[in-house]
């Protein structure tokens, strides 16, 4: 099972336009809750329906107002995810920590984080999660900091989870049939030459 984690600020939620933005997020009562999403944010909010995906968000705020401003805007956008699975950190923590402490989920390779910040991806990378460097105007990755997966297009979001999914299990198959011959070529080989190589070694 895929669990799927979803910034907001710039990645679904058209944050990084708005003039003095992070001031007016910290201070202003319902500032995030009228933000505009990107375009195609109902195919994310889809994928929260699907039975092979849990799809979670982990958003970082400044205080309690904008945690309810979020969940707002949440509400309005992505009702199909679970309340349950809405999780918020305060802004610079370590999205992966808070998703262990918070939601008792341990970061692998079967998490996925959507994310525009590359310090967020990088984070979770080294907790041996899958980051996803969401590309917008505001997030063009110009600077190659980022070297893994990308996403430009939000109806394509479905797509690149799928291609991670079967070059995992590729990967799985390529190392099981190695291993397999590996074993073979042991059994057939004559005990007394693994006992000569051995006193070699």
């Amino acid at each position: 099972m895929i669990n799927l984690f979803l910034d907001l600020d710039g990645t679904l939620a058209k944050f990084n336009s708005k003039r003095n933005a992070l001031k007016r997020f910290d201070n202003e009562i319902g500032f995030f809750a009228n933000l505009k999403p990107y375009k195609y944010i109902e195919f994310v909010n889809e994928l929260a329906t699907k039975e092979n995906v849990n799809v979670y968000v982990i958003s970082a705020t400044p205080n309690d107002q904008a945690d309810q401003d979020k969940l707002i805007w949440i509400d309005k956008y992505l009702n199909n995810i679970p309340k349950a699975n809405i999780c918020f950190s305060r802004i610079g923590e370590n999205k992966a920590k808070v998703i262990k402490d918070k939601l008792n989920i341990t970061i692998d390779n079967n998490c996925l984080l959507l994310d525009d910040y590359t310090k967020n991806l990088i984070e979770w990378q080294n907790l041996n999660g899958i980051g996803i460097k969401r590309i917008t105007s505001k997030a063009d990755n110009s600077r190659g900091l980022w070297k893994g997966h990308c996403l430009k297009d939000l109806r394509q979001l479905s797509i690149l989870i799928n291609s991670i999914v079967n070059a995992q299990w590729w990967e799985a198959e390529v190392g099981w049939h190695i291993l397999c011959q590996g074993l073979k070529f042991f059994n057939w080989f004559p005990q007394n030459h693994w006992q000569a190589i051995t006193i070699m070694l």
